[in-house]
């Protein structure tokens, strides 16, 4: 028996007799001066109660789980065996007192004593063994109902995190097609093919590999200072596929020992920088505190881009922000 099921047993066996000792301390109290009947309630109710715990415990741990591999008329037949066999565990505990446990009736004086034979006592004992394998079977069937519902909240949370995931990765992956096609048109230039396009594609192979491979893109958070790491990669990306748009950043605040969600940096610069001129250099500016980072852009606009701005819905997205963890948990 492994450590855990030696635990599961002996908590519910603690459970178990602490409920017979609750049940039977009337009578204890009442029978403690009285050889007779501390005998019999000890046999009847506690030592019959440890037999009908093993009884009860053996059915819904042990032999009905495995009517998915021998079936269901196999199940029963076990069952059925097993609370015979509790039956006679009980005949020959009841051997210790026969006077007070196997005897019929209390026999007058000058009369024989008359006791249960196995078949007889088999009988009664056998009502309370049914009681037994129904309420075992009950619980077997809360406990797999249990297990089901945390099964399906387990693939819940995780069909949430896999879509979670997946949306992140589909916008990224847009974006780094978007350096793609800019890529293709830059080895499309013979000069610039040898040098800047075989760069390129070096940072981007790189950020396929952190988006696809890394640890901490899987777990949904990963360390602020690798992040960080890779956004700035994907800047000096920007720079060298979109000359007229200058990237730099601009940050403040200790980096380490600080987990963010992954690639949603990526995101919202790229977002900062579509609402941004072409022709005009971008500072991002990355603020991190205690609890949060915030990225925003301090670009230069055109005088049509701030008009846009006052329209409704159009000014939603000027700064990012987002929680910062101090752990990968």
């Amino acid at each position: 028996m492994t450590p855990s099921k030696t635990y599961r047993y002996w908590i519910h066996l603690a459970i178990w007799m602490a409920l017979i000792v609750l049940y039977i301390f009337p009578m204890l109290k009442g029978n403690i001066h009285s050889p007779l009947g501390l005998r019999y309630t000890v046999t009847r109710y506690f030592l019959y109660g440890f037999i009908n715990f093993n009884l009860f415990y053996i059915l819904a741990f042990h032999v009905y789980p495995l009517h998915a591999r021998k079936g269901a008329a196999r199940v029963a037949l076990i069952a059925f065996s097993v609370i015979l066999g509790a039956c006679m565990v009980k005949y020959g505990v009841g051997h210790l007192y026969p006077d007070e446990i196997l005897q019929m009736g209390i026999a007058m004086i000058g009369f024989k004593k008359t006791y249960h034979t196995f078949w007889s006592y088999t009988r009664l004992s056998l009502q309370t063994g049914l009681l037994a394998g129904i309420a075992a079977y009950a619980y077997y069937v809360i406990l797999m109902w249990r297990a089901g519902d945390r099964e399906s909240r387990r693939l819940e949370l995780e069909a949430a995190a896999a879509g979670k995931q997946f949306s992140q990765m589909q916008v990224s992956t847009g974006l780094l097609l978007r350096k793609l096609k800019a890529i293709k048109s830059m080895l499309e230039n013979e000069e610039k093919r040898e040098g800047e396009g075989a760069e390129a594609i070096l940072q981007l192979s790189e950020l396929l590999r952190y988006m696809l491979y890394d640890k901490g893109v899987k777990l949904d958070k990963a360390p602020l200072d690798r992040e960080l790491y890779y956004f700035n990669i994907y800047l000096k990306l920007h720079n060298r596929l979109f000359p007229r748009q200058q990237v730099s950043l601009h940050m403040t605040g200790p980096t380490t020992a600080r987990y963010v969600t992954p690639l949603l940096l990526q995101t919202a610069a790229e977002k900062l920088l579509a609402r941004q001129h072409d022709g005009l250099p971008v500072v991002l500016r990355l603020d991190i505190g205690a609890d949060a980072l915030e990225l925003s852009s301090s670009a230069k606009t055109t005088f049509l881009q701030r008009l846009a701005l006052l329209l409704p819905g159009s000014g939603e997205f000027r700064r990012f922000k987002t929680p910062l963890y101090a752990g990968p948990a």
